[in-house]
């Protein structure tokens, strides 16, 4: 019975609790990157095929607004990070 509180105890306070920030948006933003870089090719395409403008403007449209999004994601994981050290550096 003794062996068994111990154990208990031992396992009580075993914890092992990694509190480094994760990179929840990463997922994210390799998604978006891959999206950008298939609109990049199909725009190069287009222009090699001499494609009709309209089109062209709109995918260089997509291709910019997607950089944005993906630097907005960049700078909300640095504020997780940050966040996260903070809340380390309470405890």
């Amino acid at each position: 019975m003794v062996n068994y509180i111990k154990n208990t105890i031992k396992m009580k306070y075993n914890v092992d609790i990694d509190l480094k920030p994760r990179p929840v948006l990463q997922e994210l933003i390799e998604d978006l990157t891959n999206k950008m870089l298939a609109q990049k090719a199909v725009l190069a395409d287009l222009e090699h095929m001499n494609a009709g403008s309209s089109l062209v403007r709109g995918l260089q449209a997509d291709i910019k607004l997607l950089d944005q999004v993906i630097e907005r994601c960049y700078a909300q994981q640095e504020l997780i990070d940050a966040r996260a050290e903070q809340i380390i550096g309470l405890n």
